[in-house]
C-alpha cells in the first residue's frame, strides 16, 4: 500500500524576496495537510536571518540523507543546505545570488529524480536578475523543461478552488496571438491536459472546453476568422468521446459564469489574460501554477517576488500553501492511478 505521507521539496526562490517568509509561514500553517513533510532547499542562514528580523525562534534541522530523508524531524524547519553567495538584502535583488537561485532549483530536480520525494514546489524568482546573470531561459517553466528527460513542450495550467485554465499562448503581445494559434498547438494542449487531468487530478473522463479568440467566438466569421479556420477544425480533430468530453469554441465572456463553470473541468484559453483573469478574480490568494509535461510534479504560487514588502512580515502565504497541498494531492492521485 502506498504511503500517504509525502516529502515535498521547496526551492529557495529569490533570497531577497518574500520567498523565505511565505515558506516559513506556510510550513508553520495548520492549513498544510498533516501528511506533508516539507523540505526546503536553501541556505539555513537565510532562515535564521528571517527569524531574527521577525523575533521568532525557528528550530532548523539540516537534512543529510537526500535519498530517504531518514533524519527528517517533525515540528522543525527541515532544510537541505546549499550556500548563498552574498548575504541577501531583503527587497533588493542581487545578480550575484542568481546562481544560488538556479542551484536550488537544480538540487530540487536532482533530489526528486533520485529520492522518495513526491513533488517540487518552486518559490518566486526575479526574471531580470536571472537574465542579467546569463540565464538563457524565459522563466522557471522553460528551465525545468530543459531538465526533464521527457523533453516535452511544457504546458502551464492555472488552478483555483473551482476553476482550472490553460493559456494556449503565454507571455506574448496580443497582436502576435492569432499567428501563434495553430491547430497543432490546440490539439497538443488538449491531449496533454486530458492526460494529466486523469493522472494528476483523478478525473476519469474529464470535460474540456475551448474558448474562442474573438468576441462572441467570432460569430461565424463576422468578427474574425480564427475560430472557423483554426479553432473549430482543431476541436473536430481532437474530439474523442471515449476518454474525455470536448466542446467549443465557447465565447470567453460567458465561459466563466457561475453556471457555466459547473459544466467543465478545464478551460483551454487562447491567451494569457483570458486564462488568468478569471482565476485571479475568483480566487486571488489561492491560485496555483502547475506545469504539465515534466517528469515530475511541479507547482508554484501564482504570484511574484514581492520585493516591495519583503522583510515587512506582510506577505500572504496562501498561494504557496495551496501549491504545497495541491502538489501533495497530485502525487496521491498519481499513485492511485498505478
Amino acid at each position: 500500500m502506498t504511503s500517504t505521507k509525502k516529502f515535498i521539496l521547496l526551492s529557495a526562490g529569490d533570497p531577497s524576496s518574500i520567498s523565505s517568509e511565505i515558506t516559513i509561514k506556510a510550513i508553520q500553517s495548520s492549513e498544510i495537510n498533516r501528511n506533508i513533510m516539507p523540505l526546503v532547499v536553501t541556505d539555513p542562514q537565510i532562515i535564521k536571518d528571517y527569524g531574527e528580523i521577525n523575533r521568532s525562534n525557528l528550530d532548523i534541522n539540516e537534512i543529510k540523507d537526500e535519498l530517504y530523508f531518514s533524519d527528517y524531524k517533525d515540528n522543525k524547519i527541515n532544510v537541505i543546505p546549499i550556500k548563498v553567495f552574498e548575504k541577501p538584502v531583503l527587497g533588493k535583488p542581487n545578480v550575484k545570488n542568481a546562481l544560488f537561485i538556479k542551484n536550488s532549483i537544480l538540487k530540487c530536480v536532482n533530489i526528486k529524480m533520485t529520492s522518495i520525494a513526491s513533488a517540487i514546489v518552486t518559490n518566486p524568482i526575479h526574471k531580470k536578475t536571472m537574465y542579467d546573470s546569463g540565464f538563457n531561459f524565459s522563466g522557471h517553466t522553460e528551465f525545468l523543461a530543459s531538465l526533464s528527460v521527457k523533453k516535452k513542450q511544457p504546458v502551464m495550467m492555472l488552478v483555483g478552488e473551482n476553476l482550472k485554465t490553460i493559456p494556449l499562448t503565454i507571455h506574448v503581445p496580443l497582436k502576435k496571438v492569432s499567428k501563434l494559434i495553430t491547430q497543432e498547438l490546440i490539439i497538443f494542449t488538449i491531449n496533454t491536459a486530458k492526460e494529466y487531468l486523469i493522472s494528476y487530478f483523478g478525473i476519469s473522463k474529464p470535460t474540456i472546453i475551448v474558448t474562442g479568440l474573438n468576441p462572441h467566438a467570432g460569430e461565424d466569421g463576422d468578427i474574425g476568422v480564427e475560430e472557423k479556420n483554426t479553432i473549430i477544425p482543431a476541436i473536430n480533430k481532437a474530439i474523442d468521446n471515449k476518454t474525455y468530453y470536448l466542446s467549443g469554441p465557447v465565447s470567453a465572456d460567458t465561459a466563466f459564469s457561475y453556471n457555466k463553470r459547473k459544466e467543465y473541468d478545464l478551460a483551454v484559453c487562447m491567451y494569457h489574460d483570458q486564462a488568468l483573469i478569471p482565476i485571479k478574480t475568483l480566487d486571488f490568494f489561492n491560485g496555483v501554477n502547475v506545469t504539465l509535461g515534466l517528469d515530475f510534479i511541479r507547482t508554484s504560487p501564482d504570484h511574484g517576488t514581492g520585493f516591495d514588502i519583503a522583510g515587512k512580515n506582510k506577505a500572504n502565504p496562501q498561494s504557496l500553501i495551496s501549491a504545497i497541498n495541491l502538489g501533495y494531492l497530485m502525487s496521491i492521485n498519481k499513485d492511485n492511478e498505478k
